[in-house]
């Protein structure tokens, strides 16, 4: 909230001091209340999504549940199945010689000795079967939460992205509206800025606030906010021919804007390629990746260095190729 009042701030106050008009003043009241309205956007789509995955940690539960009590159930057979219920108490008389001496059968000691051995072992043997099932399944469900986990803050990294990408565009109107004034013979430049911004809406809306899952889906969005880039690029190019606009304050105001907004591009990028990476590596460690294999968990993509960023580049030593 107190961005927010900042921002309007400082809009008041460049209106007071004639930087911008009351029209232009407006539009970027506008466009700060569109940011508002993305965020609390992210913050309803982000509950929404944790809805689905509440519900899978509790069927989880449940499994892990039902696989103890299996295991105690299969325990209880097999030990029932290999001693039956106890022998009954048999008093047994022990055998005299001719002399009256008492003669002890050593051997029946031992079997019966042997007996509670067995029975003490089985017992120990079914103990430590239960034990190695519960930690199995309390393993799995921590390498299932840790894998949710990850995945929803790469999705809360990309929505990030988005939320920037998105400023870059609401930017590109005010910005066509400032120069179109002084730029009338530059109508293919504006006409071409619009049509890229309108690709990018469209590529972007077709993702439906999620994260790429492939490669392609991402150099589909990244080809289509380069088109952007580049023709906000050469508008800018134009504008170096027209001194009146370059030296103008809404001009100026704007190209802050633009360049704020391309370096948290930057930032945002930067954070969903860690992202990325982190959740990418938990998904080839072992044995996270089996358990990931078996419930459906995909790698995530990384932004590539952008090839454009070398371009334009003189060689220092003027040689030409």
């Amino acid at each position: 909230m107190e961005k927010q009042l900042s921002d309007e701030a400082r809009v008041a106050k460049m209106l007071a001091d004639g930087k911008v008009t009351s029209e232009e003043a407006a539009r970027l009241t506008q466009s700060i209340a569109a940011q508002e309205d993305r965020d609390r956007r992210f913050v309803e789509q982000m509950a929404r999504r944790g809805e689905p995955h509440r519900r899978r940690l509790i069927l989880l539960f449940m499994f892990c549940g039902v696989f103890f009590l299996i295991g105690i159930g299969a325990g209880s057979v097999w030990f029932q199945a290999n001693h039956g219920a106890a022998a009954p108490i048999e008093i047994i008389t022990e055998p005299s010689d001719a002399s009256g001496a008492r003669v002890i059968d050593l051997n029946e000691l031992t079997v019966e000795r042997r007996k509670t051995m067995g029975k003490t072992t089985s017992l120990s043997l079914s103990v430590a079967i239960l034990a190695i099932l519960a930690l199995i399944g309390v393993g799995i469900l921590l390498v299932y939460n840790g894998l949710v986990s990850s995945r929803e803050r790469v999705n809360a990294g990309w929505a990030q992205v988005e939320n920037v990408y998105q400023r870059r565009l609401d930017l590109v109107p005010v910005l066509i509206d400032g120069v179109k004034t002084y730029m009338e013979h530059e109508r293919e430049t504006l006409i071409g800025l619009t049509e890229a911004r309108a690709n990018a809406l469209q590529v972007t809306g077709v993702l439906g606030g999620k994260a790429p899952e492939t490669v392609e889906e991402l150099k589909t969005v990244e080809a289509s906010q380069g088109q952007v880039k580049s023709a906000l690029a050469r508008l800018f190019a134009v504008v170096e021919n027209y001194p009146d606009l370059k030296a103008s304050r809404n001009f100026l105001t704007l190209q802050d804007q633009i360049e704020g907004t391309e370096n948290r591009v930057t930032v945002e990028r930067r954070n969903f390629n860690e992202l990325s990476r982190r959740y990418n590596t938990k998904l080839l460690t072992f044995p996270t990746n089996i358990i990931a294999d078996m419930l459906g968990f995909e790698s995530k993509p990384y932004f590539q260095a952008e090839g454009t960023a070398l371009e334009g580049l003189q060689d220092p030593f003027g040689r030409k190729e």
